[in-house]
């Protein structure tokens, strides 16, 4: 890094900190309060739930003229009282491209939805990592920009984009994406992500915000996604869908997360939120779900994972692409 880097972080020490250290008005707070609505399970017993969860994780290793990568995806359904089953795929391949970060994402995304496809009739609810409009937006790009690690595995663009539509849709009731972190601003459009605000200033209470539909976020370009797959579901699957986002907390003074799901009208969405907290709660370890936690831990990509499998390649002593810039670095 450049020494006048640091100096530069010096010179703005105040502005930058004004930046985190945000002072919130009393009415933005009163507003973002009015927005929460705090949520308690029912004490009746509640029928045995089976709840699933899907992440994805890869890594790669690029060399002189080429790429290894490992990616997995993996699933988890927990049924409550009696254990867990899980499984998943794995793919591993040397590429040459120019945009393995990219294709990597899309063909996680690809195997999620392959995944989803398979598991989700053995779940009252299924729980997919991530946000439902990135991963569509993602989708819509490599259709603009064509894959050619795609397209030697068989996977058509078009067609993973009608099953995003027809998983989110036709399983509505139970199909949700839950994003851990998120810097969207589509309900509040203050300084920061709404997952910030939401986490601050809701005195740690269990719950979640009114749901919106994405059409109408205050940030034009995900309202502009969120009305192009709303057109594409109609199209594909023959259904009204509209996409809402909604932030919740499972337990108190816990995390919030970001909560994505298909629902026709803001009534059945608050409905679907409140339903989903219901079922998932009793699943939640550290005010997360278990069933993505557990399925993030099988599907975590490690550099020793990637090396391991260099190692029985007999590629591990291969020219990095890095290589040269080690010199200066030891």
């Amino acid at each position: 890094m450049l020494p006048s880097a640091i100096d530069k972080a010096l010179n703005l020490f105040s502005v930058l900190r004004a930046k985190v250290d945000e002072v919130v008005s009393s009415a933005t707070m009163r507003r973002i309060r009015s927005l929460w609505t705090p949520f308690r399970r029912s004490s009746k017993l509640f029928r045995e739930l089976r709840i699933g969860g899907i992440d994805s994780g890869y890594n790669y290793v690029e060399y002189r003229g080429y790429a290894l990568y490992v990616l997995n995806a993996c699933w988890v359904v927990v049924e409550y009282g009696r254990g867990e089953e899980t499984g998943g795929d794995a793919d591993i391949d040397i590429v040459s491209t120019s945009s393995i970060e990219f294709e990597l994402s899309t063909l996680s995304i690809a195997m999620e939805l392959q995944l989803a496809r398979n598991v989700v009739n053995r779940c009252d609810a299924l729980l997919i990592d991530g946000s439902l409009v990135a991963k569509y937006f993602t989708l819509l790009r490599a259709k603009e920009y064509p894959s050619e690690l795609l397209a030697s595995k068989n996977i058509s663009v078009t067609e993973t984009l009608k099953e995003l539509a027809y998983i989110s849709t036709l399983f509505a009731g139970k199909v949700f994406f839950l994003a851990k972190n998120s810097n969207a601003r589509d309900v509040l459009n203050l300084v920061k992500g709404d997952i910030y605000y939401f986490e601050r200033y809701t005195d740690g209470e269990p719950g979640y915000s009114k749901p919106i539909d994405l059409a109408h976020s205050s940030q034009g370009g995900t309202a502009s996604i969120a009305r192009s797959l709303e057109l594409f579901i109609k199209d594909v699957v023959g259904l009204p869908g509209k996409v809402f986002v909604s932030y919740v907390r499972f337990s108190p003074y816990s995390r919030v997360y970001r909560l994505e799901f298909v629902a026709e009208n803001r009534e059945e969405a608050e409905e679907r939120v409140r339903s989903f907290l219901e079922m998932v709660e009793p699943f939640t370890v550290a005010g997360y779900p278990y069933p993505l936690a557990r399925a993030d831990q099988l599907a975590r990509v490690g550099y020793h994972d990637v090396e391991s499998i260099a190692n029985v390649l007999g590629i591990a002593l291969d020219p990095w692409a890095r290589e040269g810039l080690e010199v200066l670095t030891r």
